[in-house]
């Protein structure tokens, strides 16, 4: 698998954003990872199809996603769609050699926010890049805790979608009508995801005023934020893990 690049350690050493580049056909993947070198703002980081571009965004914060809609195991209709439900403050852009009108639509009809020819003039798709990234219909929340926004947000009914930041995690709180229906974290769905979130503190929190998943979790709000508060305080309360055996290689 052709792996992140970013060729200027110095402007690039710690980019701001990062754009998810999915593509299946490896030459033209090389052509965008050595194409985009003037995005120094951004890392750049592939994926070969739709399943290897979900596995991403479950892990990582991913700014812009720019994906090419003919690929293997899920192609970018299916990602597209998927992006619209579960992240819908990410901006999507297609490059495609499919030309049909029907067929580009559908692409916009699911949520894509641009679709360009392919190949693409490179000037152009970086500067798509940047103002996608800096017009992401997305509020932020600063200087209050996870707990007290899901309180808020269940007292006035809100409908949203979080996506909470802390450090190189990730995670997601779906919310409807004021009630969670649904969070996410790496491998974790439902409750077990929403447990662990709940308890982070100083996260980065964006959100959109929309839900679009499928509900599994039918707990009331009230009682969620109870329990992660008794989460919380079994974490703080846990006794250290003892040592391992001394490992005789160390040195």
């Amino acid at each position: 698998m052709i792996q992140p690049s970013n060729p200027d350690p110095k402007a690039a050493s710690n980019p701001a954003r990062t754009a998810l580049l999915v593509e299946d056909e490896a030459s033209t993947m090389r052509f965008y990872l050595a194409g985009l070198r003037g995005l120094t703002e951004f890392k750049l980081v592939p994926a070969a199809n739709g399943r290897e571009a979900l596995e991403v965004l479950k892990k990582h914060p991913v700014d812009v996603v720019v994906t090419d809609l003919n690929m293997p195991v899920l192609d970018g209709y299916g990602l597209i769609a998927i992006i619209c439900e579960k992240y819908p403050s990410l901006p999507v852009i297609v490059i495609t050699s499919v030309s049909e009108p029907g067929l580009l639509n559908k692409a916009l009809d699911l949520g894509a926010l641009r679709v360009m020819a392919k190949p693409p003039k490179l000037s152009v798709l970086m500067e798509e890049m940047r103002t996608a990234v800096a017009q992401r219909p997305a509020g932020i929340v600063q200087g209050l805790g996870i707990s007290s926004l899901m309180q808020l947000l269940n007292w006035e009914g809100k409908t949203a979608t979080l996506t909470l930041q802390l450090d190189d995690a990730v995670g997601f709180l779906y919310v409807q009508a004021g009630e969670l229906i649904h969070a996410a974290m790496d491998k974790e769905e439902g409750l077990n995801a929403a447990y662990p979130l709940l308890t982070w503190e100083g996260a980065h929190v964006e959100f959109v005023g929309t839900c679009r998943v499928k509900p599994t979790i039918d707990l009331p709000m009230t009682e969620i934020l109870l329990n992660a508060a008794m989460y919380k305080d079994m974490l703080l309360n846990a006794p250290p893990t003892p040592p391992g055996p001394a490992d005789p290689w160390a040195k």
